[in-house]
């Protein structure tokens, strides 16, 4: 059976879930003579601290966001590598055959600036194996050897590259989704906490209960209709 996606149980942000965590831990502390009387020992308030400070270690998804972003700058930037080569190729081709001939058309780089990066990929390799074929001919227009193998490496880079950039992003994915699962470990625990807390204190003293209400809000803090979790 296929995994279901992750989804965050809380609305408010990573950083908020720490520092509620912690604020709620801190409380819980200052009350162990209640909170033990339910066995949520000292032991296990600091398990979930220790849980919550693994937690903001974590990697975060715009650190992971960056790294994607940089894998994929390199491989914009040798795809343009490749353009300007293939471009320089076909400059010699022009000289020897017309733009609309059979000929210059096997090389199959129309619409250069827009492929694909598959299709560029493709198109890379073509010329090579086309410009090889036709070297006797182009060589005496400024084709040579080298600048087609030139062609060959920035394509293996190229493709190393695209291998990168499709890794990096499933890497995010699975960062992301390791996140939230951890984000929502910490969270469920919480809520069960601060409910006892919450109990504990509804009818013996006002400011400590008010001190285990969470408020599932985008900023955390209580809405303006009053519903707290």
């Amino acid at each position: 059976m296929k995994k279901k996606e992750a989804v965050r149980l809380y609305k408010f942000s990573d950083a908020t879930l720490v520092t509620k965590s912690l604020e709620k831990i801190a409380y819980m502390k200052r009350d162990e003579t209640e909170f033990d009387k339910y066995n949520i020992t000292a032991i296990k308030r600091e398990a979930l601290k220790s849980e919550v400070e693994a937690f903001s270690e974590l990697e975060t998804d715009v650190e992971a966001l960056q790294d994607q972003v940089e894998r994929t700058e390199l491989k914009d930037k040798k795809a343009e590598e490749i353009r300007v080569n293939v471009r320089e190729v076909m400059s010699s081709v022009e000289l020897v055959y017309a733009v609309d001939s059979a000929k210059y058309k096997k090389f199959g780089t129309e619409s250069l600036s827009r492929q694909t990066d598959s299709e560029l990929l493709i198109t890379a390799k073509r010329v090579v194996r086309v410009g090889t074929e036709m070297l006797p001919v182009l060589s005496d227009h400024g084709l040579t050897a080298i600048e087609l193998a030139k062609i060959t490496d920035l394509a293996n880079e190229f493709m190393d590259l695209i291998v990168d950039q499709h890794l990096e992003i499933g890497e995010r994915d699975i960062k992301q989704e390791d996140r939230v699962e951890a984000g929502n470990a910490i969270y469920s625990i919480l809520i069960k906490y601060t409910n006892l807390g919450q109990a504990i204190w509804i009818d013996k003293d006002t400011a400590k209960h008010n001190d285990y209400v969470m408020y599932n809000t985008y900023t955390g803090e209580a809405p303006e209709n009053g519903d707290t979790v």
